[in-house]
């Protein structure tokens, strides 16, 4: 392989705050953020009320961020933020993330923001096609970090963020981010728990591994 250009890196990562969906993928963030700041990248961590669209903007333009994660509801052709505000919609402001590598940790996302995103330019954007799915554990909601339920569910789709970070390519984080799906599932498959909520969550890990996706530059590095 190839050394990786020693070039800085800065992520940009959207956490808005409100209801319980959005609490958790906030909180299991700091473990991107994290791995970030230990790989020497400079954090843009629009969080809560700055999760905005007028931020979002003002971050991209000034900053120029090889990677953007977009935490948030959305829709087919859009991702919101702070107070369901639209960060990005197709065919209105979808040209601010063509120079990145965009992980959007929302539903429905990639099939038509993300083919917009990377119709602009040769970056890439990972997302889902329908709903991001998971479970979580209701004694476990001001700790989401110990919430075994959540984690089979957030511990792999960190794994895109993670994995390119570590200097992996936009499919190839894509591709550990589906093994990690499918290796909570075995899990749950040869575990002795044959419940209906165990059930549950094979069927919705298997989800979110059938709707991500790599759209653009598989190549992409950060």
């Amino acid at each position: 392989m190839k050394p990786l250009p020693n070039i800085p890196k800065s992520v940009l990562i959207t956490r808005p705050q409100g209801d319980i969906s959005l609490k958790y993928l906030e909180v299991w963030s700091q473990n991107i953020i994290e791995v970030a700041r230990k790989k020497g990248a400079t954090v843009l961590n629009l969080f809560a009320k700055r999760a905005c669209r007028q931020e979002l903007e003002k971050m991209i333009k000034k900053n120029d961020p090889n990677l953007i994660i977009l935490n948030g509801h959305g829709d087919y052709n859009l991702v919101t933020g702070q107070n369901m505000e639209v960060l990005v919609m197709a065919g209105d402001n979808h040209e601010i993330l063509s120079g990145a590598i965009v992980y959007a940790i929302s539903c429905r996302s990639a099939k038509i923001l993300g083919k917009s995103v990377t119709n602009q330019g040769n970056r890439a954007y990972v997302g889902y096609l329908e709903d991001f799915i998971f479970y979580y554990d209701e004694t476990k909601v001001y700790h989401p970090l110990e919430d075994k339920k959540a984690k089979l569910f957030l511990e792999p789709s960190n794994q895109v963020a993670i994995s390119l970070l570590k200097g992996r390519s936009a499919g190839e984080a894509s591709v550990n981010s589906k093994q990690y799906f499918i290796r909570n599932i075995q899990k749950l498959i040869t575990s002795d728990n044959k419940s209906s909520e165990n059930l549950q969550f094979i069927s919705a890990l298997y989800w979110n591994f059938k709707n991500q996706i790599c759209l653009g530059n598989k190549e992409a590095i950060i």
